[in-house]
């Protein structure tokens, strides 16, 4: 007949604080990763020139790497204008990212390795809240994260919205973003705006670039296109007017 030692209880207790440590160490892990936001989807090798663009997943479908020969940062419309001018004026490819270019689509991308990204990152700024009136005018590169937290300082909260904070109020406008209901007009953000301020490539005249600023109710057609316009129609720099069907009020 043959025996067996059980185990001691030192060999237990060491393995069940190696149990936890492991466990630890694997959560840590996660909610970093959970908790990091992605980094800037633009890289360049000197300041802001010989760049590439990428997206929030790290890679487009086909895996291509997309070049541009710098990007621009305007902190400002006024910056912005200048930026657009310039770029025109050059007979320079030009195309908008944001703070973490989300889209899964390369609309970020500029053909060939010559063209200019221009980045939405610094134009972030509330420009005006209503409560009475139950609406925000926001800078293009707001986030998500942002509206809703700007939205709560007035006693207002968004009924639904996309599923990640990190996009911006130009980017889910541009690309037609929107969360899952049915209620009111549905869900897509851009159905809830009433005005935008978009800087377009302008003529001789305009200086090279110019600020159009559509509305629902004065100018429908630009309006409409401009809503889910991919970034072809020039850089959003200010969505004037969430309205109050997005919005309902805390209580």
């Amino acid at each position: 007949m043959a025996f067996t030692s059980s185990p001691s209880y030192g060999s237990l207790n060491a393995a069940f604080w190696r149990t936890i440590f492991v466990v630890h160490c694997i959560s840590t892990l996660v909610f970093t990763t959970i908790s990091t936001p992605p980094e800037d989807p633009v890289k360049c090798v000197s300041g802001n020139t010989n760049c590439t663009v990428t997206n929030s997943y790290g890679a487009f479908p086909d895996r291509s790497t997309c070049r541009a020969a710098n990007v621009a940062y305007p902190t400002t419309e006024a910056e912005l204008i200048s930026v657009v001018a310039a770029a025109t004026k050059a007979g320079r490819k030009m195309r908008v990212t944001t703070r973490y270019s989300h889209s899964i689509t390369k609309l970020a991308c500029t053909d060939g390795t010559d063209g200019l990204l221009i980045s939405t990152k610094f134009l972030n700024h509330t420009v005006r809240t209503d409560a009475t009136a139950m609406t925000l005018t926001v800078e293009s590169g707001v986030t998500l994260r942002q509206l809703i937290a700007e939205a709560a300082k007035v006693g207002l909260a968004l009924p639904y919205a996309p599923y990640w904070w990190g996009l911006t109020v130009g980017g889910m406008m541009g690309t037609g973003a929107h969360g899952s209901s049915l209620w009111g007009k549905g869900s897509a953000v851009h159905d809830y705006v009433t005005e935008i301020r978009i800087v377009s490539p302008g003529s001789v005249n305009d200086g090279f670039a110019k600020v159009r600023v559509l509305r629902e109710t004065t100018t429908p057609k630009e309006f409409n296109a401009a809503k889910v316009s991919l970034g072809v129609l020039g850089v959003i720099s200010q969505v004037r007017s969430i309205k109050n069907s997005y919005f309902v009020l805390i209580t």
